[in-house]
């Protein structure tokens, strides 16, 4: 049957039943029949199995393709509750053969009914401490076996608001496969609030993240809201999910109605709402009601259903292809960062950070996860690492790795060569990690330990290329072991973007002549690797390279050797983003200097040699060259410069002594401004990343912060007000954020109302706010269509305000043709940050007002 339910999906939608509670309130089974258990419908396909079978006759009747077994409070942890336990084969063994005997009387040849077994929730949150993941998964698993073995067409997974408890129902569900022979299709449901998250505040697509790596055959959601809440959440399930859509909504959102809860959604509102998300997200393939809905509901949506195939307009579905992510427990990110790589900071190592591991040495948990948050703020990902001779690393792990996972919000890197330390922090991370690392230098025995937890909490591998030899060193032994690690990957379950390859690179300082072209040999590496293994990812320690050399000529080493690597193919650094310079801030002789010792070139001399003496005799001179002699600066160039550098030391004390000549508002307008559009133009030209740019408006912004006590009421520094907001379906908010910060410390009031806002909500905005501008934002294509009908709302309302527009999907080509030709005012197409800026101060006229 597996096979024709998944071969059904490619045609058509299939139509799932509607809710079971109020299906079974409505048939009153009589008190005697719980036997005790009055909040157990489980125990009625032992007692009445008459009831149950009867519920699946009528949405059968009604034209379900699919039903759900009665089980959704049918797992050991639940049963437990109600003392039920003894009772869970025979409660779930029932269920499977009640609901296959209704199939039966209903399913012919051209028109076959399946049955699904239902894994639901427990009242224990495993995130929050309610109980082991272990224990969770072995109790989905003894449920999911007993429902396979009885003969069900496929496991569903529904109603997950907690990652770690859809995490060890989906592995207990693949286990009791394994365990039974039989592999069958698995879908799993999570339940969004109406305040776009699940109850511990994970987005859609970062619970996606942590279940994808279990081979989903749908995913989606149910419960919760109505069929129109839902369609933000479906649009960016239609954009990233690489599986087709599961879609199981109530009948709207339930009201209090004279004493008694009522869903409001009549069966014809209902399906109109169902039918139009269907139109716009053809990947949904699986659809029906939950909570509030009856076989009423479900004829009307099969009938519904029947007149859309009729017309021919089911599109095929379309799946984009999956870029590999991890998550956290609020929200998800790519491997495939653009521009590269993915950064995982490495201030929360104890082998690398002094700080960290003094904090280590004193138990000081909260410390180390205010540096874990710091860190977090310039990072991809956070490389955890407590290793330290002595000490209990799980207990550390254990300690650390609770508080980081409740202060950071980005994906954890779990960094340790102990296997029971990786499954103990595993267990307790929510989202999907990196596992750091494996390799065959015991050849392969303890690799295979943890590739099972690798595939247990689906996790993502790094592959270190070590054997029985010890670390390669050439370029070919590199990438021959990387090799026999995708193979030994391959058979342990795990895919191509499951992996990341770190091809370790040796220093480059230590003095070891052997050792002089490790970078050289890293990098061919990573070439050779990328056009062998197309599907590879290559992960590198940068750091490593410069290591025995003076802080100073590290920074510079280390700079240099990360901008090779990343053209090279590099996908993800562990470094400290800190102590990396731009290619702009480095002085052209450190940069040769460098490049000389990473190349392994020899001029007039030594590479090594030579940088030593450079560094040994440029001591202070060498800190980028920003203090051609700070001596000889006055104070309104050490403040230029401060904003330049993005350094904040000594700022307080460098204004309190400018303001005594110069007013709080010329210093902002004529020293802090023009060396933000600096910044910026340095930004455009691609001479200054991003975190530096954002360093650089903090300290703006604490400037300004100093500067408030001093700024005169008649001073002209407040230059506007924009309100800024990412467009609906949409929920990239990077870019408009990096505006805010931009505009925000360039004397601008921005009104950011965050993502996946409406043009009414906009409106509001402006006309409260007295503002002078709107900014629209959005990164997919289908949001420029969401500006086209924002400024036709507009249009149609007599506005005419400015309005900036801005995302990859735009070009100012499309502005100027798509969106400036259906609105009567200002359309200001805007590349970056640092454009919209310009078009700020275009628009805008100083008030009088006070920042």
């Amino acid at each position: 049957m597996k096979n024709h339910l998944l071969s059904i999906l490619k045609e058509r939608p299939l139509i799932l039943d509607g809710a079971m509670g109020t299906m079974i309130q409505g048939k009153k089974p009589n008190p005697l029949d719980y036997k005790g258990h009055l909040n157990s419908s489980a125990i009625l396909n032992l007692t009445r199995p008459d009831i149950i079978e009867s519920i699946h006759d009528e949405y059968f009747q009604s034209g379900s393709d699919i039903v759900f077994t009665n089980t959704f409070t049918a797992s050991p942890v639940a049963l437990t509750e109600d003392n039920l336990d003894k009772e869970m084969m025979a409660i779930n063994q029932t269920a499977v053969t009640i609901a296959m005997r209704s199939a039966a009387k209903y399913s012919s040849e051209g028109n076959l009914k399946f049955v699904l077994g239902e894994l639901g929730p427990t009242s224990k949150l495993p995130t929050l401490g309610h109980i082991s993941f272990d224990e969770l998964m072995a109790s989905y698993m003894q449920q999911a076996e007993v429902l396979i073995k009885a003969g069900v067409d496929g496991i569903v997974i529904v109603t997950c608001q907690d990652m770690l408890q859809i995490k060890a129902a989906a592995a207990g569900a693949r286990e009791a496969m394994v365990n039974s022979g039989i592999e069958l299709p698995l879908i799993v449901s999570v339940t969004i609030e109406a305040n776009g998250k699940t109850l511990l505040g994970s987005d859609i697509i970062a619970m996606l993240t942590a279940v994808e790596p279990y081979n989903l055959s749908l995913f989606g959601m149910n419960c919760a809201t109505g069929p129109m809440v839902m369609r933000e959440h479906l649009r960016q399930l239609q954009l990233y999910s690489p599986v087709p859509i599961f879609c199981k909504p109530n009948a709207g959102i339930p009201q209090n109605i004279d004493g008694k809860l009522r869903y409001s959604m009549t069966p014809q509102i209902f399906v109109e709402e169902i039918a139009s998300l269907i139109k716009e997200f053809p990947n949904i393939r699986m659809i029906g009601g939950c909570c509030g809905t009856s076989p009423e509901y479900i004829k009307a949506l099969a009938l519904q259903t029947s007149k859309i195939k009729d017309k021919q307009e089911f599109e095929p579905l379309k799946f984009s292809k999956w870029k590999p992510r991890v998550s956290s427990l609020f929200s998800s990110i790519t491997l495939d960062q653009e521009p590269r790589p993915f950064v995982v900071a490495e201030q929360t190592n104890a082998n690398g950070s002094k700080k960290f591991k003094e904090l280590l040495e004193k138990n000081d948990y909260d410390a180390m996860a205010m540096v874990a948050k710091k860190a977090s703020q310039g990072a991809h990902a956070l490389d955890l690492c407590v290793a330290y001779a002595g000490r209990d690393e799980s207990r550390d792990m254990t300690e650390f790795a609770d508080r980081v996972l409740k202060n950071v919000d980005i994906p954890l890197m779990i960094d340790s060569t102990n296997p029971k330390v990786v499954e103990r922090a595993l267990s307790i991370a929510p989202g999907r990690c990196i596992i750091n690392s494996i390799n065959l230098e015991d050849g392969g025995v303890k690799a295979a330990t943890i590739l099972k937890l690798a595939k247990k909490f689906g996790a993502v591998v790094v592959c270190l290329t070590i054997d029985e030899d010890g670390m390669a060193k050439t370029s070919v032994k590199k990438v021959e072991i990387a090799k026999k690690l995708r193979k030994i990957c391959l058979d342990a379950g795990l895919r191509d973007h499951d992996m990341l390859y770190d091809l370790l690179t040796m220093t480059v300082a230590s003095g070891d002549k052997e050792l002089y072209d490790s970078a050289v040999q890293t990098l061919e590496a990573v070439k050779m690797l990328k056009k062998e293994m197309s599907e590879s990812r290559v992960l590198l320690g940068v750091s490593n390279i410069s290591y025995g050399l003076t802080v100073a000529a590290r920074k510079v080493v280390t700079s240099v050797f990360l901008s090779k690597a990343t053209h090279a193919g590099v996908d993800a650094a562990i470094i400290n983003p800190i102590k990396i310079l731009p290619p702009s801030k480095i002085v052209e002789q450190e940069r040769l200097l460098a490049e000389r010792l990473l190349d392994n070139t020899e001029v007039s001399g030594s590479p090594l040699a030579d940088i030593l003496s450079y560094f040994e005799k440029n001591k202070t001179v060498s800190k980028i060259e920003k203090n051609i002699s700070q001596d000889d600066l006055t104070l309104e160039q050490k403040l230029h410069q401060k904003i330049m550098d993005g350094d904040k030391t000594e700022l307080s004390s460098i204004l309190s002594e400018i303001v005594k000549s110069i007013s709080g508002g010329d210093i902002i307008n004529k020293i802090l401004l023009p060396a933000m559009k600096e910044v910026g133009a340095l930004m455009v030209k691609g001479e200054l990343p991003l975190p530096f740019v954002l360093q650089s408006a903090e300290v703006m912004k604490e400037s300004i912060d100093i500067l408030a006590p001093y700024i005169k009421k008649d001073e002209n520094i407040f230059r506007g007000t924009i309100v800024l907001a990412t467009v609906r379906g949409d929920v990239h908010d990077i870019g408009k954020n990096l505006v805010d910060i931009i505009l925000s410390n360039n004397g601008y009031k921005v009104i950011n109302l965050g993502i996946k806002q409406h043009i009414d909500n906009i409106m509001k905005a402006v006309a409260q706010h007295n503002a002078q501008a709107i900014g629209l934002s959005g990164l997919l294509v289908s949001s420029v269509e969401a500006m086209k009908e924002y400024l036709e709302s507009l249009k149609s309302k007599g506005i005419q305000i400015p309005v900036l527009v801005g995302g990859a999907a735009l070009t100012k080509k499309t502005t100027e043709s798509l969106l400036q030709t259906v609105y009567d005012g200002d359309v200001y197409y805007c590349k970056d940050a640092f454009a919209g800026l310009s078009a700020m101060e275009a628009i805008a006229k100083p008030t009088k007002n006070c920042l």
